[in-house]
C-alpha cells in the first residue's frame, strides 16, 4: 500500500491566494477558474486484482463501500493510493469545487477453454490436456495419484468489466456531511465516470499470448488466501476421436497442438461515458462547499439495488460467491450438472486388434470450471483548493453570508 501525501507540498496553486492576503479580486480570480484548472487535491483509489477472495466480498464489497475512509489496507484490495495522511480526513481547511468517482476495468477482454487438473502436476509431468475428452478418456491422458481433470474457462478481464458495471448501478453515491446533511444522493451511474482503460467509441479486436494469462491466474488461485491445489492447464492437444482394442476397451486418439497459444482480445466495448452516465470526468458542485480540516468526509456507496449487487460479488469473487470452494463450478442449473448419459454414439478407429470401425458409447462430463483473472479500479477525487490563515475566517464572514459559498449547515439546510 502507497500513500502519495507529500507531492502537495510541490503545488502552491493548491491554496487559495497563493499566499495573498484575503480580498474580492483574489476571490473573483478562484471562483471563476475554470473548472478543469481546479487541481485534484485529494483522492483514494483502489487496484482490486480479481478474482477476490469470496471472503472478503462481503465485508469490503457489502452493503456499504466505504473507499475514502477505510485505512491504507483493505482485505480485497490489492493497492490502496492516497494523497491523505489519514484517509477521509483533512489536515487543511479546504473550499471543495468539486468531485469525482472513477471506475476503470481491465482493458482487454478475452475467454479461452482449458482443463482444470488437481491436483498440481509436478514439472516435468504435464499430463496431456486436450479440447475435449470422455470420461473413459481419463485413464490415457496421463493423469497420476489420485489426479482428477475437469473442462474449464479462462476469462480475462470479463468479470472486472462486469463487476465495475454492476457496481455502479448496484449503489447509490452519497455525501453526507457532519452526519446529517446530505449533500449529493444520486445513482452511483449517474455521477461516476466508469468504463474500460480503453475508452473507445467502438471496440477493437487483436491476439495476445495466452500462457501470460495462465501463469498469471494459477499464480492468482494458488497464492495466499485463496490457495487452490488446483492448476488451470491450456490446450496442448486435440482429440480426433477413439480407438477400441478387442472390442472392449475405448480410449481417446489425439494429436498435439498449438491452436490455443493466441487469446482473442476485444478492447474497449460499452464507452459508458459517452452514454447514460457522466460525460466529464468530474461533477461540478453548483456552489463551492467549505470542508473544515479534522473531520472526516462522508462521501460512501450504499447498496440500493439487490439484483445488480449480487452480481457484482459473483464476478469479483474467486468462486462466484458460493459456486464453488476455492474456484467456481458452473452446472448447467440448479438441479443439471455432472455427466451425460452414456449415449454419445462415436464412430471408433479400426487398428490391427479391431479391424473394423464399431460404434462406442462416451460419456463427458458438463460441469464447467471457471478461472478468472484482470484487474479494476475505483477512485474517489475532491477538487479544490486549501484553505490558509485568515482566508477561512474571510470566507465564513463574507462569502457564506452572501451565498456564494456553502457550508454543511446551509448546504443541507
Amino acid at each position: 500500500m502507497k500513500s502519495s501525501s507529500m507531492h502537495k507540498l510541490e503545488n502552491p496553486s493548491r491554496m487559495v491566494g497563493l499566499g495573498a492576503a484575503p480580498s474580492d479580486n483574489v476571490v473573483n480570480s478562484v471562483l471563476t477558474c475554470g473548472f478543469t484548472q481546479v487541481p485534484v487535491i485529494e483522492y483514494v483509489t483502489w487496484t482490486i486484482d480479481l478474482p477476490v477472495a469470496d471472503g472478503f466480498i462481503d465485508g469490503t464489497f457489502g452493503d456499504e463501500i466505504d473507499v475514502l475512509q477505510n485505512p491504507k489496507a483493505v482485505p480485497g484490495v490489492q493497492d490502496v493510493d492516497s494523497s491523505f495522511v489519514i484517509n477521509g480526513i483533512l489536515q487543511v481547511d479546504m473550499l471543495v469545487i468539486g468531485f469525482g468517482v472513477h471506475g476503470f476495468a481491465e482493458p482487454q477482454q478475452g475467454s479461452q477453454i482449458g482443463n482444470y487438473i488437481n491436483f498440481q502436476p509436478a514439472s516435468g509431468a504435464i499430463p496431456n490436456s486436450p479440447d475435449s475428452f470422455a470420461t473413459d478418456d481419463l485413464t490415457g491422458l496421463g493423469l497420476s495419484g489420485g489426479q482428477t481433470m475437469t473442462p474449464a474457462t479462462l476469462e480475462w478481464g470479463v468479470c472486472a468489466q462486469n463487476a465495475l458495471w454492476h457496481l455502479m448501478n448496484a449503489y447509490q453515491f452519497q455525501w453526507i456531511m457532519q452526519q446529517r446533511y446530505l449533500l449529493i444522493n444520486e445513482l452511483a451511474a449517474d455521477v461516476s465516470y466508469f468504463g474500460s482503460y480503453a475508452e473507445a467509441v467502438a471496440a477493437g479486436s487483436s491476439q495476445q499470448a495466452f500462457q501470460r494469462y495462465v501463469d498469471r491466474v494459477n499464480a492468482k488461485y494458488q497464492g495466499a488466501p485463496i490457495g487452490d491445489t488446483g492448476t488451470f492447464l491450456p490446450i496442448n492437444s486435440q482429440r480426433i476421436g477413439s480407438v477400441t482394442t478387442g472390442g472392449a476397451t475405448s480410449t481417446g486418439v489425439y494429436h498435439p497442438t498449438r491452436a490455443y497459444d493466441l487469446l482473442d482480445v476485444t478492447y474497449g466495448g460499452l464507452r459508458t461515458q459517452g452514454m447514460t452516465g457522466m460525460l466529464q470526468p468530474f461533477r461540478k458542485l453548483f456552489k463551492p462547499v467549505l470542508l473544515e480540516r479534522g473531520i472526516p468526509i462522508g462521501m460512501v456507496l450504499k447498496a440500493q439495488d439487490e439484483y445488480h449487487q449480487n452480481l457484482m460479488k459473483q464476478y469479483l469473487s474467486n468462486n462466484d460467491h458460493g459456486f464453488g470452494t476455492t474456484h467456481t463450478v458452473m452446472p448447467i442449473g440448479p438441479a443439471t450438472d455432472g455427466l451425460t448419459a452414456v449415449t454419445i454414439a462415436e464412430l471408433s478407429f479400426a487398428d490391427t486388434a479391431e479391424p473394423t470401425t464399431i460404434v462406442v458409447e462416451k460419456a463427458v462430463e458438463t460441469d464447467r470450471v471457471l478461472m478468472k483473472g484482470g484487474a479494476l479500479q475505483l477512485a474517489i477525487l475532491i477538487k479544490g483548493f486549501e484553505i490558509w490563515g485568515p482566508w477561512k475566517q474571510y470566507i465564513l464572514n463574507h462569502l457564506v453570508p452572501a451565498g456564494v459559498v456553502g457550508t454543511a449547515q446551509s448546504a443541507g439546510g
